[in-house]
């Protein structure tokens, strides 16, 4: 079944959050948003999206938190600290001051406490890492494939109506052919008053008329592109290029049949059929 590009994933795992949305786009765009030290793997994530998705813009991004949060260490300057209450008590002793230079009065000064840059490991990040975008990736495309289902019902439906519109085509072609030659007769008669009527000679602008208006190879290529549409629905690959491409093709078809049309139930036949066409056209745009 066919996928959208568009959807929404989240999951945690070994202290990282990690979520991702993507929508429609040409090719796959993945950019990723993640703390500094982990720069080194952002290489390894867009080549992990990359094996399982072809198309979309995908946005991913990557924190700390969760049960298994990454703990932070914090280094104490007491050479800092030293020096802060020696000029505390210095401050009380010269100005005869009251209070007492306690801990909190000395913690809440700064670098007295720092938080210590933590050397990332790399590949033990990674582990824990690629849990956690694993899981996101699945809640994704599994959006992504209820996306699609619906794309496809909407799609077959419209393809439905449309084959019926090439039908319809097919069946009043003749019928123009036979009403134009009723009319050539009427007006020949009007005009030649009286004067016999050549019978070959009418009989061949009806030939040539009917060779201007013949639909026939219009009509077998649409219904056999609309085939290949119907299989693609149900393809277990991406497809989304060689949809747009196939509908390129319905649509000239179609524009043919209403190029050759001199019949108002076929010119109006062939509106409506654009007119889906173009609506598939734009359900086709967001399809893996």
């Amino acid at each position: 079944m066919i996928k959208s590009m568009t959807g929404f994933g989240k999951a945690e795992a070994g202290g990282f959050i990690v979520e991702m949305r993507s929508v429609n786009h040409k090719f796959l765009d993945v950019s990723v948003k993640m703390p500094r030290d982990l720069l080194a793997l952002e290489s390894r994530i867009k080549k992990a999206v990359g094996d399982r998705l072809s198309r979309g813009r995908v946005e991913i991004f990557v924190n700390r938190g969760g049960a298994d949060e990454v703990k932070r260490a914090f280094k104490l300057n007491m050479d800092a600290a030293r020096q802060y209450v020696g000029a505390m008590n210095e401050l009380k002793s010269v100005f005869d001051l009251p209070g007492e230079v306690d801990l909190a009065l000395i913690t809440s000064m700064k670098d007295v406490i720092t938080e210590e840059e933590v050397a990332e490991d790399i590949e033990a990040a990674w582990a824990s890492l690629s849990s956690a975008l694993s899981g996101g990736m699945d809640m994704l495309e599994k959006m992504r494939a209820l996306e699609g289902e619906a794309l496809a019902k909407d799609i077959a439906s419209r393809a439905a109506f449309i084959e019926s519109g090439i039908a319809a085509v097919e069946k009043l072609s003749p019928v123009t052919v036979q009403e134009y030659a009723r009319k050539l007769r009427e007006r020949v008669e009007k005009l030649s008053d009286g004067i016999e009527l050549d019978p070959a000679r009418l009989h061949q602008e009806v030939v040539m008329f009917a060779d201007r208006c013949d639909v026939t190879e219009e009509v077998v290529r649409g219904r056999s592109h609309l085939a290949q549409l119907g299989s693609m629905l149900e393809a277990d690959e991406p497809v989304g290029r060689k949809m747009d491409f196939l509908l390129q093709e319905i649509n000239r078809e179609v524009n043919t049949m209403g190029s050759k049309a001199s019949d108002q139930g076929i010119a109006h036949t062939v509106v409506g059929m654009k007119a889906e066409l173009e609506k598939v056209r734009e359900q086709v745009q967001n399809i893996e």
